[in-house]
């Protein structure tokens, strides 16, 4: 018996009543991928020019994009930082064609605190971290301390581990939402009170009918809620999914926070589980809390890794974005790229130009941007522009 069906048997066995709960959480999913010529990936985006997502540039161009919860979306409003779960076909030299495109926050909610001198917030009760990769919508100038306490906002990132708290990869305001939005492990399921928290926060599904299958502690749950919670201090669910669509056969990469780990063989990242007994770890040992990249393929539900690599909590920091130049600001020393919304700045000193100067920034003309966040999360300063034609 060769050593993948030993690990797909033994997979099977430690998992398949998880897997009953996950299969029955089917609300609003999404599809799920077959055959074994795919490949899945989920991670924040680091660039444009088709979308660029733990270092693969998927060319979305044919791909569907939705919202977590199915709802279309179009391709323009995607943005740097965003979560994303991509389905498309066989990654070669580092690119593929997207199939779709889902897009996933981690919450929305109110504002309950704000403090920059830790890097921190709080929403809907539940501490949201940033970082120097920490994406900032340009309408928080000055980064956190531009967001307002009891503002509403939504927040992109990964779970840090049972306290349900998020290491945001991108924040930006929501205001008018009508409901309220968390994505995490379910903890404190209670069956006969029909309650369960994720972190500190608790959670009443008493209005749901019928009862939710599937329910299970330590299952990625999608929960939609009220805006304010009730008498009790619970959150009313209105609507309940999984968070993690299952695919099966495909190659798969995911970059994230070690939100639980139990073992080599038996972690998670963003809420997907991960076997990496097999694995080259590069960086380790593994341990919960830290980031890591995995790369493998999907067998049963579960990330079969071939490599594990830990990173820094903030990744590499660096974005990369391909476009032509729309405008050019010389008094603010900016530029936008055409049909994106980032602001790029070309004041960063040392600035390299490849295949042209300064001079040759000018509307119509095909370039790559690379660079690195400003200090507030707002924009891109370029460290090195390549003219492309």
């Amino acid at each position: 018996m060769n050593d993948m069906l030993q690990r797909t048997i033994r997979i099977a066995g430690r998992r398949w009543l998880g897997a009953l709960a996950l299969a029955a959480l089917v609300f609003g999913c999404g599809g799920v991928g077959t055959g074994g010529t795919g490949s899945f990936a989920v991670g924040p985006i680091s660039g444009f020019g088709s979308i660029i997502v733990n270092g693969v540039r998927f060319d979305d161009v044919d791909a569907s994009v939705e919202s977590d919860d199915g709802n279309p979306r179009s391709s323009a409003s995607l943005r740097l930082g965003m979560m994303v779960e991509v389905d498309a076909d066989e990654v070669r030299n580092a690119q593929a064609a997207a199939s779709r495109v889902r897009v996933v926050s981690e919450l929305i909610g109110r504002v309950d605190a704000v403090d920059p001198s830790l890097g921190q917030l709080v929403v809907n009760g539940l501490t949201v971290r940033t970082n120097a990769s920490t994406v900032f919508d340009d309408q928080f100038a000055g980064g956190l301390s531009g967001i307002a306490v009891a503002s509403v906002i939504e927040v992109f990132g990964f779970v840090d581990g049972a306290a349900g708290a998020v290491l945001a990869t991108r924040l930006e305001p929501r205001a008018g939402a009508s409901s309220f939005k968390f994505r995490g492990a379910l903890s404190a399921l209670d069956r006969a009170a029909r309650t369960f928290q994720i972190g500190n926060q608790l959670f009443s599904y008493a209005g749901l009918s019928p009862e939710p299958q599937g329910l299970a502690n330590e299952a990625i749950v999608r929960v939609v809620v009220g805006t304010t919670r009730d008498g009790a201090g619970r959150w009313e669910v209105m609507a309940l999914a999984g968070g993690v669509p299952s695919r099966d056969g495909v190659e798969g990469e995911a970059d994230g926070l070690i939100s639980a780990y139990t073992s080599a063989a038996d972690f998670r990242v963003n809420g997907l589980p991960v076997d990496a007994s097999a694995a080259v770890v590069q960086g380790g040992p593994l341990a919960a809390g830290q980031r890591v990249e995995v790369h493998g393929r999907l067998l049963a539900g579960v990330l079969i890794a071939s490599t594990v690599s830990v990173k820094r909590e903030e990744g590499n920091g660096e974005f990369e974005l391909h476009g032509i130049v729309d405008s050019v600001d010389p008094a603010s020393q900016t530029l936008r790229l055409r049909d994106r919304s980032e602001l790029i700045s070309i004041a960063r000193p040392g600035l390299k130009y490849e295949d042209g100067t300064a001079a040759d920034l000018l509307p119509g003309r095909r370039v790559e941007v690379k660079g690195m966040l400003s200090a507030d999360g707002t924009r891109v300063e370029a460290t090195e522009i390549e003219f492309e034609d």
